[in-house]
């Protein structure tokens, strides 16, 4: 559609229009308005700043679909998602959450169809991009975030949560590109305060395609902040795993326990050797992440098994195996005495 000099000059009158953004949009708009004997007076409607503009065509949308709650839905499971959504999983995503809270004879259907009219609608908002070989669907631009998360979640903050813990269990449960949701699993359970799942994902074998600086990122963020005296009692407690415990993958996918930092389950080269070395230190846990029995009897960080605190110098095979931190997450603690425990609440 090619546009006639007054209709132009309406155009380039419209202070928004110095704007690249705003002109884009309206360019587009245009394009989808179909009409060309009414273009003269849309272009006198619209409004003069980017955010007015967006507002308008946000109700149009609304306006077009009579589905509502499921224009609401995509919006906030977009803005939720913070990298965007895979297109392969839109529709999958859609389905399970519009159904969420709906028995199976009450079922909404979501189907291609449903996506493909979502998305003829929604095309000025939309943008793709491609994350590790995959492509997402995002929002054109951060106005149109801000403007949406006034719109549809209206800092709730208990909706938030309950949508990235949605997101945690799809992404664990029904994604179908396992690499990539395996990545997202971790920024949703911490965006939701779900931190004692966050930890046991992380040490869990589903958690191998996090990345070592994102693995060590979630954990020590969630590490206790208590400085600890340096006499070792019941405020300063040595930590320790069982024998059983310490002969399995525990703490993190890839190491032995008892080779593993506590904190964020690198190996720790000669981790199980009694001697000391300069790639460790004693792990140790203030009076609320260690045991009540302390120093008498010892509880197993994984299991939370109790038995005695082992005595004399001869090691058997049963005997409890102390723990130790690498020295980057003693570096990262402040290089002080400082307890080794998760933050879970």
């Amino acid at each position: 559609m090619t546009l006639e000099p007054e209709q132009i000059s309406l155009l380039l009158n419209n202070k928004g229009c110095e704007h690249a953004l705003y002109l884009s949009y309206i360019c587009e708009n245009l394009r989808q308005f179909g009409d060309y004997s009414l273009v003269t007076n849309r272009l006198t409607t619209y409004p003069q700043t980017i955010e007015e503009l967006l507002n308008v065509l946000l109700n149009e949308v609304y306006s077009v679909i009579n589905n509502q709650s499921l224009v609401d839905a995509f919006f906030k499971l977009l803005l939720i998602s913070n990298v965007g959504l895979l297109e392969s999983d839109i529709v999958n995503i859609l389905q399970h959450f519009m159904n969420k809270t709906i028995n199976e004879n009450n079922q909404i259907v979501v189907n291609r169809m449903t996506w493909s009219t979502l998305q003829r609608q929604m095309k000025t908002f939309l943008d793709t991009t491609w994350m590790d070989g995959h492509q997402l669907v995002i929002y054109r631009h951060a106005v149109l975030e801000q403007i949406l998360r006034k719109r549809c979640l209206k800092e709730n903050t208990d909706e938030i949560r309950s949508i990235h813990s949605f997101m945690a269990d799809f992404y664990l449960k029904h994604s179908t590109i396992k690499d990539f949701s395996s990545r997202r699993v971790p920024y949703h359970y911490e965006e939701a305060h779900m931190y004692k799942e966050l930890v046991a994902y992380l040490r869990s074998s589903e958690s191998r395609g996090i990345s070592r600086i994102d693995r060590q990122a979630y954990l020590r963020r969630r590490r206790c902040t208590k400085i600890i005296p340096h006499i070792d009692n019941a405020f300063n407690q040595r930590a320790y795993l069982c024998h059983m415990c310490a002969m399995q993958f525990k703490l993190g996918p890839f190491t032995m326990a008892k080779s593993s930092c506590l904190i964020c389950s690198n190996m720790i080269i000669g981790g199980n050797m009694t001697q000391t070395n300069a790639f460790k230190r004693e792990a140790r846990l203030c009076q609320k992440h260690g045991s009540i029995g302390y120093p008498n009897s010892i509880q197993c960080v994984v299991c939370k098994s109790l038995q005695p605190k082992p005595t004399g110098t001869a090691t058997k095979i049963t005997d409890p195996v102390p723990l130790n931190i690498c020295f980057d997450c003693w570096c990262a603690g402040g290089a002080a005495p400082r307890c080794c425990g998760f933050e879970l609440d």
